[in-house]
């Protein structure tokens, strides 16, 4: 009975002090991680949008549309807006495709840089992100989303072959996006 005890209050005090080490290390590296992120944030944006001297962050909007809530990061260079970029995602063949878009104020596409396809096959989905793929998205209007789906569903993407599957969902993480911005342009730009 007593060695009962005695290893209940060892692993008590092991996980106590294991608990303890845990949330120090959290609260340690927390604001740490959390400026990474958005430096790593700002970097992505400043790929994607003409220069500007805003805080991007702190002036990103919240746009719902159909039960989706959108952030947007209107640019300025002294008061004037520049453009804007916006976050979207859609299902690529190994998981979520994650990217940044960025506008110009006439709506033509400045660029899109891919934030995450970690999970899509390497050699093929992965090419995604490379810039040759990439490219078609810019110059084109985000007045009539239509061109964005790859040419075998009616759009101007030329998918990458062996990778529709990653190539679709680029596409429709652009259209679905630059849906969003032709409907709220004017909330999302600051116009009143």
């Amino acid at each position: 009975m007593k060695e009962t005890i005695r290893l209940v209050v060892v692993l008590t005090v092991f996980c106590a002090v294991a608990a303890l080490l845990l949330a120090w290390t959290d609260s340690a590296t927390k604001a740490r991680i959390e400026q990474e992120r958005k430096a790593e944030t700002i970097e992505a944006l400043g790929r994607v949008l003409p220069p500007c001297d805003n805080d991007l962050l702190a002036d990103a909007r919240i746009v719902k549309d159909g039960g989706t809530e959108w952030t947007f990061y209107a640019g300025r260079k002294t008061g004037t807006f520049v453009g804007a970029a916006f976050q979207s995602e859609a299902a690529g063949y190994g998981g979520p495709i994650k990217l940044l878009v960025g506008l110009l104020p006439d709506g033509a596409l400045n660029g899109v840089q891919i934030l995450a396809a970690d999970k899509e096959t390497p050699g093929l989905g992965s090419k995604v992100s490379k810039p040759e793929f990439l490219r078609q998205f810019a110059g084109q209007s985000a007045a009539d989303a239509g061109w964005a789906a790859v040419k075998r569903d009616g759009g101007q993407i030329q998918a990458i072959t062996g990778a529709t599957i990653s190539s679709r969902a680029v596409a429709r993480a652009v259209r679905m996006g630059l849906e969003v911005y032709t409907k709220h342009g004017p909330e999302i730009r600051g116009a009143n």
